[in-house]
């Protein structure tokens, strides 16, 4: 398999924006925190020189300025800060009178108040923060220190930001290429199963084993996929076998018949033309009933979904199996009252229910009873439980008197083309249909024996009450 560029690659991508958005914010950060260190910087040095002009003003108001320029004098001989302080006093031509700099260019001072100023220090030019006042006598004043400390505050803070934006990046993009790599590791166990899927191995199973992260969680998610894909296309293969093999007999005795009649005389051949029709129309109750299956399953019914009553559902096929039952000498009862309403189609349900109701009829009789069977029609809110913690819901219960059934019949029950006892009518399509109908509605069928007897259970899920 070729190795896909990594820009190609959306988790590559993604990696990297995050990247660039953490490198941006830090950017921004760093910006305010410059802003802010430069700014108190400036600000300190614009203090300490208005206070130092304050100070040198009132001591030439008091003093006068022959004693102010002694005080110079005294300041710059002192050994404070003599390596950035600023002093510069000037006659009103712009001419120094005593000073520790020179203006350059040279020039009169004309703007007061708190500025940059260019000047010559000890043979090097240097940018000063200055505060400039003119003195009563035409004299300018002008005390500060040079910005040297703050340029190479700001020197090193560039040069830190630089290293740091540059880390950042590295990171950002190694992380983008490892975090390709993880996520191209985790899909490549999908892609090379679903590559072995689509060559027709539908046993294949993705390894879900590890925390319960996002791709093992999807990982279970395609697995339970896969187990009903295979479920499904094993149950067509089955299907298709058994259609064959029950379409084979029929059809070979219809065309054995219709030989044989063509050398019986007239009556004969109505008789066995009547036969033949009786053939064909059970291969199109079969294939009826098949259809009716695949429809359940498709899922189409849900579009008439709507809600039902499921108390009224239960007393409507008591009362239509009810003669039935009383006429062979049996009995049927309903247990059940306030049931919560489901979701779902009412004439897809109550077919299920006839069918679980007609089931037991037929082979729920007590082996050593001469009447009919007696069979139990039971309802009620339940919680069921499962894999997702459970949900709550409704179950209805068919159970009756007979012998029961083996764990092998058990777990074929739902298999279509079924037949427990061969020597009865039937097609073995009723509780196959019972099951597409439970599952068309997300609920669940399951058999038990009761000794005595047997027992159906359909769990669905209920309709949350109106607020």
């Amino acid at each position: 398999m070729a190795q896909a560029k990594p820009w190609s690659s959306l988790a590559f991508r993604l990696a990297l924006s995050y990247g660039g958005l953490l490198v941006l914010t830090m950017a921004i950060v760093l910006s305010v925190f410059y802003v802010q260190t430069v700014g108190v910087v400036r600000l300190r040095l614009d203090r300490q020189a208005e206070n130092h002009l304050k100070r040198l003003m009132e001591h030439s108001a008091k003093y006068g300025e022959q004693a102010l320029e002694h005080e110079i004098e005294q300041t710059l001989l002192d050994g404070v800060n003599t390596d950035t302080e600023i002093l510069i006093l000037m006659d009103p031509k712009g001419d120094p009178i005593l000073s520790n700099a020179v203006v350059t260019p040279a020039r009169r001072l004309s703007e007061m108040g708190v500025r940059e100023l260019q000047v010559n220090r000890s043979g090097r030019m240097v940018t000063g923060r200055v505060a400039v006042a003119e003195l009563p006598g035409g004299n300018l004043l002008a005390v500060g220190s040079d910005m040297q400390l703050q340029r190479d505050m700001e020197d090193l803070f560039a040069q830190a930001a630089l290293m740091a934006a540059l880390a950042a990046l590295i990171m950002a993009v190694v992380g983008a290429i490892v975090f390709r790599r993880v996520v191209e590791e985790r899909a490549a166990d999908i892609r090379s199963t679903m590559a072995r899927v689509a060559a027709g191995d539908l046993r294949q199973r993705i390894p879900a084993t590890g925390p319960d992260d996002e791709f093992t969680l999807l990982n279970r998610d395609i697995n339970t996929m896969l187990d009903r894909l295979e479920q499904l296309m094993e149950g067509i293969r089955h299907v298709s076998n058994t259609i064959a093999h029950n379409l084979r007999t029929p059809l070979t005795r219809i065309l054995l018949t219709l030989r044989n009649a063509q050398q019986s005389t007239a009556q004969e051949q109505g008789r066995t033309l009547a036969l033949v029709a009786q053939e064909v129309a059970e291969l199109g109750t079969v294939f009826e009933k098949l259809l009716q299956i695949a429809e359940v399953e498709s899922g189409a019914s849900r579009k008439r979904f709507a809600s039902v009553d499921l108390q009224a559902l239960l007393v409507d096929v008591v009362e239509f199996y009810e003669p039935l039952v009383e006429d062979a000498g049996g009995v049927l009862r309903l247990d059940g009252q306030d049931l919560p309403l489901a979701l779902g189609d009412g004439d897809l349900l109550a077919s299920a229910v006839a069918n679980l109701v007609d089931n037991a009829i037929k082979y729920g009789s007590a082996p050593d009873s001469e009447h009919g069977a007696d069979v139990l029609l039971r309802a009620g809110s339940a919680h069921e439980f499962g894999a997702d913690g459970g949900a709550w819901g409704v179950e209805i219960l068919v159970q009756d008197q007979g012998p029961g059934a083996d764990a092998q019949t058990l777990e074929k029950m739902t298999t279509r083309f079924y037949r427990a006892e061969s020597d009865r009518q039937g097609y073995g399509l009723g509780l196959a249909s019972v099951l597409a109908i439970v599952q068309l509605h997300g609920g669940r069928l399951d058999f038990s024996n009761t000794h005595p007897g047997l027992q159906a259970r359909i769990w669905l899920p209920g309709l949350p009450p109106a607020s």
